[in-house]
């Protein structure tokens, strides 16, 4: 940011901008002609005459040359000052003269010019802002003025303000003048000396807007004048000449004329302090605290010196930062625990929210262990009275307990971590948080300049700096040169080139609107902090007992006060007031060009591993459209130079692998025009917003947004409730961002979760390894309605948590070795179909040294079924979760009915079965020697004949595999259930016990059984053989089973079983997922028909030949 005023618009200064609202001017006053006892003093024969000279007559400020007339802002009064005995002019910050020129009397500046005064600073007022002396500028140019406790001459050559300057001596009578000279440089003079001499190749040019002249002001359009100073006024003058050092000095001895020494005033000055800090503060984190001190009563003035105390235990001395005034402030460590501050700034009276005026420095200390202190003061100055503030009580808040791997959050790492005590009590506090930290990358003055299908684009140079437009012209887009940027945030991030910066659009709305989470325009005028009143006074919540409008940081800290925050910013009002003085944050006003290495260097910190938030601004891009000009050539030119900052951080975040873990946003301010912004136009309110991290979708156009929505953003990222003052704050566009379920569009380098499931079960297993050992698993399932009836786990999986909440299960379970089936999940029977089937909704994954990983997740997978034999000992299918079934035909032969894939199996032309591809790409068709070949289905299962000739069934995905035993039987071998088939001593099938253990085996009617004693049926969709070898429905199996108790393996009711063992099973004629006898498949009713269309040609044959022979 630069001079407040250069950044607005004519309209946004007169309607937006102003941050005083000043009474209406005073009426004209015509000026007195100056009486016959006051002339102006005789000059040098080698001084040239002012064309304006003012001094104070009869209680009136007189222009002695008799060409304008002034007019009254305020309440400027008139006091006789000891040393010159003599009327001055008194001004009190709130009051001026002004007056308007005529194009002509400008026009007389530009061929080399002089403006001078003689004034006396008020050593309790502010000058870290910038007040003006004797001006005329908005957007160009000149005046005198004060600004970081220097005396400052302000001249703008068309492409930008140049500034010589010298020390402000406050209290002390200062002759100033500032010199434009026909050798293109810039000068200032004090006390009759050079101070400072600055290059000033273009020619002056006027302010914009207004033909005001400012005496203790300076001028704006509209209200007529602003930035005024406190202080006295003896004389002003303006040359349309330059003036020589010689020239000058004979100047500073008239003005000196008639002064006379006045006796030291004995100092009797009364000080009072206070400390400005967070009340709590994570340990390990650097806690930042804001020492005031403002001048109650002065006669007189003395260096003050105090100190700062605190416990050498609870935090370690980093260092100072922002002294006021500069070299006036000095700040030491005496000891560890002891810090002394030494100012012989002059203090000022204002209230301690006027930071710029009270705040002494920025002292950075880092919190070590956990617990309550104090940080007080203890005074060292004899002569002067100082009210001390109270004691600043801080509460240092340690990590968790549970927070091995010190992030801040209690999350599957922590699982991993914990020793074998602690694990249980860590998988409870779990949870899944996808972003563990957010980095905000802002450019100020970025406007929209990403998109690849154009770019706005600005004709001229400097001065002659058309308005932007709107061009898709492939030669103009060659000016943009960021390969890098483009890249970045075109293909690995989501962007919008649609988003807009909050009305007006300048750096501090929009920077509230971004850090408090609502527009600007919706918070009380209080609350509408602008440029110029942000680089002054703290936000409006500042020493309220209750914060109405928090910061984004207060929210973070609110919810996990064990995690920091850091912000780094090129423009002070961001770190300096915009985020709140008590908000604990790590804060730093970055270097041009530098906030970007300051993010870097921060991410490679230990603090990062904890930090929830990082804020950066950056202001070069906002300078060079002020200074140059936006969207032009230079400003293209300059714009190259981020590909290099934006890829330090994102390289910085890959190294550390914060990069999977983070989410990046980054986004603009605002735009600009020529070399101002703040207007209604596109190319002021067009901004750019992008998002980039592990569950970004890549590539996509996002649209719309706002700068109000960052706030909104971070929250979401990072899992925090919005609090009530938000308002208009969200995330624009939740197409973003992928759910974990469609992660594996991304092709990330990430191990995968398998889920395969049918009706009575779900398996999960671990897939694609990455090269490292698992230990811990986070998972969440959407049960689908479903409710559990057991979940097992292999031998070395521990299950440490097993909840079920809202029709979600939550599991997590540690691995001691290297898995691939995680958990077995059985299901209590249904008798109704669910509307949706179960599945991984969400799951985190961890090593061994507690780094997490966002696991994909595929749920997209049958799970094979077991096999029963019959009462001949041959195996017959039963429907598994997809509804397949088999059964014998009318000619004995089996029939594939289809499954929930469509599969079908039919006799083909030989009368051979072939099975079409189902909805895994299965295929059975005939070899050469006309024997059946299963081809691999979609899970790796083939069957081809052995050397006998008999088929044999290779492991399927679920590791099952079918083949003869010594008898030629086949004999299942344990699948993915740990199930297997194998004849007993009558040479029948019988099913051991699955993955619950529960066995399966047939009854005295050769009717399977469970373990429970319940009869394995669970819908009429599933076929079983009586004794006589015909095929029955299960309703009708059901009317033949005994309800016999065998041997019970486990307890565990197997999925299929619909009912216990004392359910009437006759009563099951019909499952809700069965069909009876009706046909089921297109093909199945081309069965039946054909089939009924041969008895009914048979019987009308019959008919026929019946019919013949009775006639005959």
């Amino acid at each position: 940011m630069i001079k407040p005023r250069v950044l607005t618009t004519l309209l946004v200064c007169s309607a937006i901008l102003t941050t005083t609202v000043t009474p209406a001017v005073a009426a004209v006053t015509p000026m007195a002609t100056p009486s016959e006892q006051v002339a102006e003093p005789v000059a040098s024969p080698a001084v040239p005459t002012a064309t304006l000279s003012l001094a104070v007559q009869n209680q009136q400020l007189v222009d002695l040359i008799g060409q304008t007339q002034w007019q009254t802002y305020g309440q400027p009064a008139v006091t006789k000052d000891p040393e010159f005995n003599d009327q001055v002019l008194n001004l009190d910050g709130k009051s001026a003269f002004y007056t308007t020129f005529t194009d002509q009397q400008f026009a007389k500046l530009q061929n080399g010019m002089a403006i001078e005064a003689y004034f006396k600073y008020d050593p309790a007022a502010d000058a870290n802002g910038e007040h003006e002396i004797f001006s005329s500028q908005q957007g160009g140019g000149l005046g005198l003025g004060v600004q970081n406790n220097q005396v400052v001459f302000f001249a703008h050559d068309g492409s930008g303000y140049k500034t010589p300057k010298g020390t402000l001596h406050k209290g002390q009578w200062v002759h100033a003048v500032g010199v434009i000279d026909k050798n293109k440089t810039a000068s200032l003079y004090l006390d009759g000396q050079l101070v400072q001499q600055v290059a000033m190749p273009g020619d002056l040019k006027l302010a914009q807007g207004t033909k005001d002249f400012v005496l203790g002001g300076d001028a704006v359009p509209g209200s007529h004048v602003q930035s005024m100073m406190t202080g006295q006024i003896r004389q002003a003058r303006l040359y349309d000449q330059t003036l020589t050092s010689q020239q000058v000095s004979q100047l500073n001895v008239e003005a000196q004329v008639g002064k006379q020494p006045v006796a030291p005033v004995p100092v009797d000055q009364t000080i009072a302090t206070k400390l400005v800090g967070p009340k709590r503060i994570a340990s390990g984190h650097t806690y930042g605290l804001n020492v005031h001190a403002r001048q109650i009563k002065a006669t007189g003035a003395a260096p003050i010196t105090m100190d700062v105390v605190y416990d050498a235990a609870k935090f370690d001395y980093v260092g100072a930062e922002r002294l006021l005034q500069g070299g006036k402030t000095q700040v030491q460590l005496i000891a560890p625990g002891r810090i002394r501050l030494t100012t012989t700034a002059n203090l000022s009276k204002a209230e301690f929210k006027m930071y710029a005026q009270t705040r002494l420095a920025h002292l950075n200390l880092k919190a070590k262990a956990a617990g309550e202190t104090q940080i007080k003061f203890e005074q060292l100055t004899k002569d002067t009275t100082i009210e001390l503030g109270p004691a600043q009580t801080v509460e240092i808040q340690g990590k968790y307990a549970l927070d091995y791997n010190g992030d801040g959050i209690i999350g599957v790492g922590d699982v991993a971590l914990a020793n074998a005590a602690d694990k249980v009590a860590a998988a409870n506090a779990a949870e899944i948080k996808p972003y563990k930290h957010v980095v905000v990358l802002t450019t100020d003055g970025g406007g929209n300049p990403w998109d690849p299908k154009g770019m706005y684009y600005a004709q001229g140079a400097e001065q002659g700096t058309k308005t932007p437009v709107w061009t898709t012209n492939p030669e103009i887009m060659k000016k943009r040169r960021n390969t890098y940027t483009m890249d970045l945030f075109n293909k690995q991030f989501a962007m919008s080139t649609s988003a807009r910066a909050v009305s007006p659009a300048i750096s501090a709305q929009n920077y509230i609107s971004m850090l408090h989470g609502r527009p600007w325009d919706t918070l009380p005028k209080e609350y509408q902090g602008t440029n110029a009143t942000m680089g002054q006074e703290y936000f409006a919540d500042f020493n309220k007992p209750q914060a109405m409008f928090p910061s984004v940081f207060k929210m973070l800290q609110a919810d996990n006060p064990t995690r920091g925050a850091a912000a780094f910013s090129e423009w002070g009002p961001i770190v300096n007031s915009i985020i709140e003085p008590d908000a604990a944050v790590t804060t730093k006003q970055s270097a041009s060009l530098k906030s970007f290495d300051d993010v870097a260097n921060y991410i490679g910190t230990p603090e990062f591993q904890s930090t929830g938030l990082v804020y950066m601004q950056s202001d070069y891009m906002d300078g060079q459209g002020h200074g140059h000009g936006w969207y032009n050539d230079n400003y293209w030119d300059k714009y190259a130079q981020y590909d290099a900052l934006f890829k330090r951080v994102m390289d910085k975040l890959e190294a550390t692998g914060h990069i999977h873990d983070t989410l990046v946003i980054a986004n603009a301010d605002h735009g600009g025009s020529g070399k101002n912004h703040g207007g209604w136009d596109e190319y002021n309110r067009s901004i750019f917003m992008a998002l980039g991290g592990e569950t970004v979708d890549n590539g996509r156009r996002l649209h719309g947004g706002s700068n109000a929505d960052i706030s909104a953003l971070i929250l979401n990222a990072l899992q925090v409730p919005q609090t009530p003052q938000m308002f208009d704050s969200q995330v624009f566009d939740s197409s973003a961002f992928l759910k974990q379920t469609d992660l594996s569009k991304k092709k990330r380098s990430v191990e995968t979760l398998k889920l395969s499931r049918n009706d009575q079960e779900a398996k999960v297993q671990l897939t694609h390894n990455q090269n490292r050992q698992l230990t811990a698993f986070d998972l969440q399932l959407d049960l689908a309605g479903r409710e559990v009836a057991d979940v097992k786990v292999p031998t070395g999986v521990q299950i440490l948590r097993q909840t079920v909440a809202n029709g979600q299960l939550r599991l997590t379970v540690s691995a001691s070795q290297p898995v691939t089936d995680l958990v077995t999940i059985k299901f209590v029977p249904s008798k109704t179909r669910a509307a949706k089937t179960i599945m991984l909704s969400q799951a985190m994954a961890a090593t061994a040294d507690g780094t997490e990983v966002l696991v994909d997740l595929d749920n997209d997978n049958p799970l094979t079924s077991t096999a029963k034999p019959d009462e001949n000992g041959s195996t017959t299918t039963k429907p598994d979760g997809n509804g397949t079934a088999v059964k014998p035909d009318e000619n004995g032969s089996t029939t594939t009915k289809p499954d929930g894939n469509g599969t079908a199996v039919k006799p083909d032309e030989n009368g051979s079965t072939t099975t079409k591809p189902d909805g895994n790409g299965t295929a059975v068709k005939p070899d050469e020697n006309g024997s059946a070949t299963t081809k691999p289905d979609g899970n790796g299962t083939a069957v081809k004949p052995d050397e006998n000739g008999s088929t044999t069934t290779k492991p399927d995905g679920n590791g099952t595999a079918v083949k003869p035993d010594e008898n030629g039987s086949n004999t299942t071998k344990p699948g993915g259930n740990g199930t297997t088939v194998k004849p007993d001593k009558n040479g029948s099938s019988t099913t051991k016990p699955n993955g619950n253990g529960t066995a399966v085996k047939p009854d005295k009617h050769e009717t399977s059984t469970t373990g429970s004693g319940t009869v394995n049926t669970s819908g009429a969709d599933k076929t079983s053989t009586n004794d006589n070898g015909t095929s029955m429905t299960a309703g009708t199996a059901s009317s033949h089973a005994s309800t016999v108790t065998d041997r019970v393996t486990s307890g565990t009711v197997l999925p299929e079983t619909s009912s216990s063992a004392t359910t009437n099973h006759g009563s099951h004629s019909t499952g809700h997922h069965g069909s009876g006898w009706l046909p089921q498949t297109g093909e199945a009713v081309q069965r039946w028909l054909a089939v009924a269309g041969g008895v009914f040609l048979m019987l009308t044959g019959a008919i026929a030949v019946w019919w013949r022979k009775r006639r005959a």
